[in-house]
C-alpha cells in the first residue's frame, strides 16, 4: 500500500517502524528537520520537510493517490485539516489522531461532516485496553475469529498455576481444541514445541474452540476472581475516560487526582466513582486509602516516572493487581519485571489499529500483538494455491520461519492442526506470524 504520514513523533515514528515491517510504500511528512533527518537515518521510508496541511504540498507528493493518509501530528484541529485536504485530493482512506473529548464522543458526526474515515484517539483506545484488563482478569488482548466459533486469548502465566514448569505436551495434549501458538517471553516471540518448557511470566497466545477456552486459561492463570475495587491514580484523559467506563459495572471505583480543581471538575462528571484529591505516589496515602483491599490498581497519569513509582508502591503496599501507563514502549518490559502485572503503550494501541486499517480488505478478521511484532489473521483460502491440498507437515519447507496456522475453520468445524491434517479451498485460515513472514506465509495459500 501507498501510505502517507503526517507527523514524525513518537506516534508518528513508531507508526512508521511498524509499517516498514510490514512492508508497505511509507512516506513521512515532518514539519522539523531534525525529526525528519532521524526518522530519514533510522527507517526505509520517504522523509518530506513541511506542513501537512498545505494543499500545495500535498498536491505535490501525489497524497491524492494514497491509499490511507494518517494525521498522527500533535494538534487535534491541525490532524483533521490534514485528514481532510488528503481525502479532498483523492485518498482513499485517511485517519486522524485526536484526544480532545470533544471529538471523540462526537466522533461519527465529525467523520461524515470532514470526510475522515477513522478518528482514532490513543487515549480513548488505551482506557479501553485497561478496562477490558480490569473486567477480564488475566486476559491481555483477546479477538474471535471464524464467526464467533474461534476466539484468540492472550494471558500472562502465573507463578504456581498448572502450567508453570511444565512442557507444552505434558498440558496441552493433541485434542485439547486450542493451540498454544505463541510465547513472549522477556520481549522475544517464540513458537513453541511439545518440548517447550511454560514459565512463569510468560504471555501464552491461546487460539482455538471459544468454548473451551476458559477451561484451557485456568492451566496458565488458576481460578480468577471478579474485579469489584478498583483505585486509579491520574484525572486526565485516560483516567478520566476509563472511570466514565467502569462507573456502572465496577462496585467500587476510586480516583486520585492531585491537582484540587482538576479533582472539583472530576467529581462533576462521574456518578458513583469517588474523587480523592490526594497524590497517588506517597506511601502514606496508598496505605491510609486501603489500597490492599482493591482488587485492581491503576497509574494513568501523563509522566510514565510517576505511574511506574506509583505502581510499584501499590503492589508493595498489598494492591492485587496492577496496570500502569506507559508512553514509552521501551519502559513496558521493565514494568514486567518489577512485578506490575500490565503496561499499556497508547501509542501502540493507536498503530495497532492502523494496522487493522491496511490489512482490512485482505483478511477477515486481524487481531495485533505487542509492538506490533506479531500479527494474528483470518483469511480464506483459495483454489490452486501453493500449499492448498496437502499435508501440512509436507509443506514445511515453503513455510517461512515464525509463521504458524493456529486454527483451519471448515463450514461449522473447528480444527486446531497437526502435520497430517491439509487446507482445501474455501476453508478460513487463522495464521500466526511475525510482521516480516506474515506476507509470504499469507501468499502460500492465494492463488498465483
Amino acid at each position: 500500500m501507498n501510505i502517507f504520514i503526517a507527523g514524525g513523533g513518537r506516534v508518528g515514528s513508531h507508526l512508521a517502524k511498524l509499517l516498514c515491517a510490514d512492508r508497505q510504500s511509507v512516506t513521512v511528512i515532518e514539519a522539523n528537520p531534525d525529526e525528519a533527518e532521524k526518522i530519514d537515518y533510522a527507517l526505509d521510508v520517504s522523509t518530506v520537510v513541511g506542513d501537512a496541511r498545505s494543499v500545495m504540498l500535498l498536491q505535490s507528493l501525489g497524497a491524492g493517490g494514497a491509499d490511507l493518509f494518517v494525521a498522527a501530528m500533535g494538534n487535534d484541529e491541525v490532524n483533521l485539516i490534514a485528514a481532510a485536504t488528503a481525502k479532498g485530493l483523492g485518498a482513499k482512506q485517511v485517519a486522524a489522531r485526536v484526544n480532545n473529548a470533544m471529538y471523540v464522543e462526537s466522533q461519527v458526526l465529525y467523520e461524515s461532516l470532514l470526510s475522515v474515515d477513522y478518528l482514532l484517539s490513543p487515549d480513548s483506545l488505551a482506557a479501553l485496553e485497561i478496562a477490558n484488563f480490569i473486567e477480564h482478569p488475566g486476559v491481555l488482548a483477546t479477538e474471535v475469529f471464524g464467526r464467533g466459533l474461534v476466539q484468540m486469548r492472550q494471558v500472562r502465566t502465573l507463578a504456581n498455576a498448572k502450567a508453570d514448569g511444565k512442557a507444552l505436551k505434558d498440558i496441552m495434549p493433541p485434542g485439547s481444541g486450542v493451540l498454544l501458538g505463541l510465547i513472549n517471553r522477556n520481549g522475544d516471540s517464540i513458537i513453541p514445541h511439545g518440548d517447550t518448557i511454560i514459565q512463569a511470566g510468560d504471555h501464552v497466545t491461546l487460539i482455538g474452540h471459544r468454548e473451551r477456552m476458559d477451561g484451557v486459561q485456568r492451566l496458565f492463570r488458576g481460578q480468577e476472581p471478579r474485579s469489584v475495587r478498583v483505585a486509579i491514580m491520574g484525572g486526565g484523559a485516560i483516567g478520566l475516560r476509563l472511570a466514565l467506563t467502569l462507573d456502572d459495572k465496577i462496585k467500587t471505583v476510586k480516583l486520585f487526582e492531585r491537582r484540587e480543581e482538576r479533582a472539583a471538575y472530576l467529581a462533576t462528571q462521574l456518578k458513583r466513582t469517588k474523587v480523592v484529591c490526594r497524590d497517588g505516589t506517597s506511601r502514606a496515602t496508598l496505605e491510609q486509602e486501603h489500597i490492599d483491599d482493591f482488587d485492581v490498581f491503576v497509574a494513568a497519569t501523563g509522566d510514565d516516572e510517576r505511574n511506574i513509582m506509583a505502581g510499584v508502591l501499590a503492589k508493595e503496599v498489598g494492591a492485587k493487581r496492577v496496570a500502569v501507563v506507559v508512553h514509552q514502549p521501551d519502559f513496558a518490559p521493565l514494568v514486567e519485571r518489577l512485578g506490575i502485572d500490565a503496561a499499556v503503550t497508547p501509542r501502540s494501541s493507536i498503530a495497532n489499529s492502523v494496522l487493522r486499517i491496511v490489512h482490512q480488505g485482505q483478511v477477515t478478521a486481524l487481531a495485533v500483538l505487542g509492538e506490533g511484532q506479531v500479527e494474528v489473521l483470518e483469511f480464506t483460502a483459495e483454489e490452486g494455491a501453493p500449499i492448498v491440498g496437502a499435508p501440512l507437515k509436507d509443506c514445511k519447507s515453503k513455510f517461512p520461519r515464525g509463521a504458524l496456522v493456529a486454527t483451519i475453520l471448515r463450514g461449522e468445524k473447528v480444527i486446531v492442526p497437526s502435520g497430517d491434517d491439509e487446507v482445501l479451498p474455501g476453508d478460513s485460515v487463522i495464521l500466526i506470524a511475525s510482521s516480516e513472514s506474515l506476507e509470504a506465509a499469507r501468499k502460500l495459500f492465494l492463488s498465483r
